[in-house]
Parts: C-alpha cells; structure tokens; sequence
C-alpha cells in the first residue's frame, strides 16, 4: 500500500477510526495513572471511562454526517480536551 489513492474508502474510515481509538485508549490510560499515581485519587471506574465518550461519539456521528469538520484530528483534540476537564474535576475540585 504506497499511496491513500488505491485505498477503498471503507478502509480508509477505518483507518481514521482507529486514529480516534488510539486517542481514547491513550488519554483513558493517561488520565488514570495520572489520577491514581500522580495525584494519589481514587476515581470510580465508570468516571475514568469518560474519554471514550468521544469515541462513541464520533462513531455514531460518522455514520450521519460528512462535513469537513468530522475528522480524526477534531475528535482526537475533543477527546484531549474531555480528558483535561475530567483531570481538572477529579483532581482539584472533587
């Protein structure tokens, strides 16, 4: 596979939505150690599967939309942000 060009699309949607996974998986990881061994917090479980929200998100919305702005990055960037609010929250607030 040297070029996108030859890709069906259905492997190329694939392709993206492994990228969006690959940002969940990393950022629901990243902010467990970092609330249980960074910050000493117990966090119940289903809270620290809050960044897989976009996940789901973005592969429901996928499926009725096609606009420029339905791309890995911005999901990937979504669920950074969710991640960021999640730490903010459990970290320093609760």
């Amino acid at each position: 596979m040297s070029d996108d060009a030859e890709l069906p699309e259905n492997a190329l949607a694939t392709a993206e939505d492994l990228r969006v996974a690959a940002a969940a998986a990393a950022c629901t990881i990243g902010l467990t150690v970092a609330l249980r061994y960074g910050l000493g917090r117990e966090v119940p479980f289903v809270w620290r599967l809050v960044p897989l929200v976009p996940y789901f998100l973005s592969l429901f919305a996928g499926r009725l939309t096609s606009d420029d702005l339905d791309t890995p990055r911005n999901w990937s960037l979504l669920t950074l942000a969710v991640t960021l609010v999640a730490f903010a929250y459990f970290g320093f607030v609760a």
